[in-house]
């Protein structure tokens, strides 16, 4: 089913080129012309029909293969999903066992004539679209590579030495809602795909409870992409304003989810490093489309991208991945010895409230903690500010070791917004599971006190909210490890 929908959203994307473009005469014709030969050199153009030819079959047959090999050799299960799982997440080479390291080292090597015609296939497509070169690096990208791959199966070869020097002369339809002066144009580009964009969050955030690629890069992408095909509709407009129109358009989606009480300020604001540039990457994209004065496939490509975002976040929804574990590890020096440190670190009342501005905008703040009982089995629990979370004693070396694990938790923030929202991401997708201290004695009579939080985080670009998500867990440490600082240096316990 997965595998059905995949290939339906390219075999999509062909059927709306084939139908939006034919031959000068209006006839339909679908143009592979490539010779084994071809796909290895680097030199010349190729042609729309044959680059999206080639990269459909070239990636059956590689996945068959690597499917073969993975299933028959490895005895593993592989999938689509292989493919789009992002390096950081899916590989740590440090970790590896040495049939892990065995599987990767083969699949790197099955891949390498792939890549090779990927790469050489890419760049000459770029080069007969008059795009720069440099865009070959999205070739590499999880999930924006199939964005790419579809533009450049839709965009018309350029042949410059054609093209009218009339900067307005652009054919086809145009619609009389996309005004011809540029501020006019600008405004409703960024309205008309904030407001879809807005739709399409609304959706996969909510309805669908999806915090992953289709929102967080699909969509800011497709949208930065879209303003800028409406922002050129009637002329090619500036650089400079179709990366305005592009931003503008993530700033509408932004304002839309927080005054319709979709999401708080602050998840926003963690969103706009990573949203904002890909907008930006989007409207390049159109700006460089329209750069050469030809009519592009205007009405295809925004169908094109209208659908990407909820396609991705679809398949997304109907294949769960397993976020990782995670572990962020604080140290601090006690002038304390390991006995009153111990006393403060399995119980300490009550934390000053705290002025930071991660705190202060609502992310969870520890307050105290009790125990009942003494070792393995007893509960501990620790009052935050958005709740009580209940943890079960799991390691107990009195002065030298405590450990539990998460029974139970709270959300993870309180939003902040004028609304009384509870967004989904606030309870299931960022998930402490355990914590553990070492209390080291030295030499001069302080104590070292360690400790280790695991996680795990199911929003994805899981590299990137693990940035926000490792933070705040330091941010938390530092804290409660700052108090037992000082009630253990005071002499309080």
């Amino acid at each position: 089913m997965i595998t059905t929908l995949f290939f339906g959203i390219i075999a999509l994307v062909l059927v709306l080129w084939s139908f939006s473009y034919g031959s000068n005469r209006g006839r339909y014709r679908f143009p592979v012309q490539i010779r084994f030969s071809d796909l290895w050199r680097f030199e010349g153009t190729v042609g729309r029909g044959t680059y999206a030819f080639v990269g459909l079959a070239g990636f059956a047959i590689k996945h068959n293969i690597d499917r073969i090999i993975a299933t028959a050799v490895f005895g593993r299960r592989f999938t689509l999903f292989n493919y789009w799982i992002p390096p950081t997440d899916a590989i740590r080479i440090d970790t590896l066992s040495t049939s892990d390291a065995r599987f990767l080292a083969t699949m790197v090597v099955l891949s390498i004539p792939f890549v090779w015609v990927g790469v050489s296939m890419t760049l000459r497509r770029l080069r007969s679209a008059n795009l720069p070169a440099g865009f070959v690096v999205l070739f590499f990208a999880p999930f924006l590579n199939l964005v790419f791959f579809a533009i450049l199966s839709l965009i018309p070869e350029r042949n410059l030495d054609a093209v009218p020097h009339d900067t307005k002369s652009v054919t086809g339809p145009r619609p009389p809602l996309v005004p011809s002066d540029p501020l006019g144009s600008a405004a409703i580009a960024a309205l008309l795909t904030g407001m879809v964009g807005g739709l399409a969050a609304y959706v996969g955030v909510q309805s669908l409870g999806v915090y992953g690629w289709g929102v967080f890069v699909a969509l800011p992408f497709c949208l930065g992409m879209a303003s800028v095909l409406i922002h050129t509709w009637q002329q090619p407009q500036t650089l400079a304003s179709c990366l305005l129109v592009s931003v503008l358009s993530v700033l509408v989606v932004g304002i839309l989810l927080f005054a319709f009480a979709v999401e708080g300020f602050v998840c926003i604001l963690m969103a706009v490093p990573v949203a904002t540039p890909l907008a930006i990457l989007g409207g390049l994209f159109g700006f460089l489309l329209q750069r050469g004065r030809t009519m592009v496939p205007q009405g295809s490509m925004m169908i094109l991208l209208a659908v990407m975002p909820p396609a991705v976040t679809g398949v997304e929804k109907a294949q769960t991945f397993a976020p990782l574990l995670n572990t962020i590890e604080t140290t601090i020096r006690i002038h304390a010895p390991a006995e009153k440190v111990w006393r403060n670190l399995i119980a300490f009342d009550d934390l000053p409230r705290s002025d930071e501005w991660l705190f202060r905008l609502g992310v969870s703040q520890p307050i105290r903690a009790a125990i009942d009982g003494r070792g393995v089995g007893a509960l501990r629990t620790c009052l935050f500010s958005t709740g009580t979370f209940v943890e079960r004693v799991e390691g107990w070396e009195e002065n030298r070791y405590f450990a539990f694990s998460v029974v139970s938790g709270a959300p993870t923030m309180q939003e902040f917004s004028p609304y009384d929202i509870h967004p989904p991401h606030l309870e299931g997708y960022f998930v402490p599971e355990s914590a553990e201290f070492h209390l080291i004695s030295n030499s001069d009579g302080t104590t070292t006190l360690a400790g280790r939080s695991r996680y795990r985080n199911a929003m994805w670009p899981g590299p990137y909210w693990r940035v926000w998500s490792d933070m705040i867990i330091h941010r938390i440490h530092l804290r409660v490890f700052d108090h037992i600082k000082r009630l253990s240096e005071e002499g309080k316990f």
